[in-house]
């Protein structure tokens, strides 16, 4: 082993001071704590999971009525992968008979709703050749570890409550 790199870690023997072994670059240290906790914990396997924004949903909630609440737990399973559209695992896109089918509102509360959360930055409408797209505000929920520029666009307007910011008012700050 080569004494002089810089930067190199080494393991050592604590009885004669001498060098046992080199950490490498990746080489891990796995302590009998991690080991401990790991064998008193079980692997979750889920094959599906969103991320909320749990801060975030808790002040949002305040501003919510009963039927705000509903639509947004009903259809928060169906946002999309890296695009947060709302649609089912097949990529059927949801639209206003679905919405009404999940949350069991009426078709004009459904619309008011739609509207409602629209003006809120909680949802965004779209428009492509086969009708609307509904999206949902990645700061409440979200599929993948990434966030496109699309939806920021999308929510510039959107208040982030946990900071008191508006999305487009922050240069790349997350």
């Amino acid at each position: 082993m080569d004494g002089n790199k810089r930067g190199s870690r080494y393991i050592l023997d604590v009885k004669t001071g001498k060098i046992v072994d080199e950490l490498k670059e990746g080489d891990r240290i796995l302590r009998k704590g991690s080991c401990d906790y790991l064998s008193e914990t079980q692997e979750w396997v889920i094959e599906k999971f969103s991320k909320s924004g749990m801060d975030e949903i808790r002040k949002l909630m305040l501003d919510l009525n009963v039927n705000e609440k509903a639509y947004m737990f009903c259809v928060s399973v169906y946002v999309g992968y890296t695009d947060c559209c709302l649609k089912y695992d097949n990529g059927k896109i949801l639209d206003i008979d679905d919405f009404i089918y999940m949350t069991k509102l009426s078709k004009s509360t459904v619309y008011n709703v739609l509207n409602s959360l629209r003006k809120k930055d909680i949802i965004f409408r779209g428009k492509n050749s086969q009708g609307d797209l509904y999206f949902m505000n990645p700061w409440l929920y979200c599929r993948g570890n990434r966030i496109s520029n699309v939806l920021k666009t999308m929510f510039k307007n959107y208040k982030i409550r946990v900071i008191n910011k508006r999305w487009g008012d922050m240069e790349d700050e997350l």
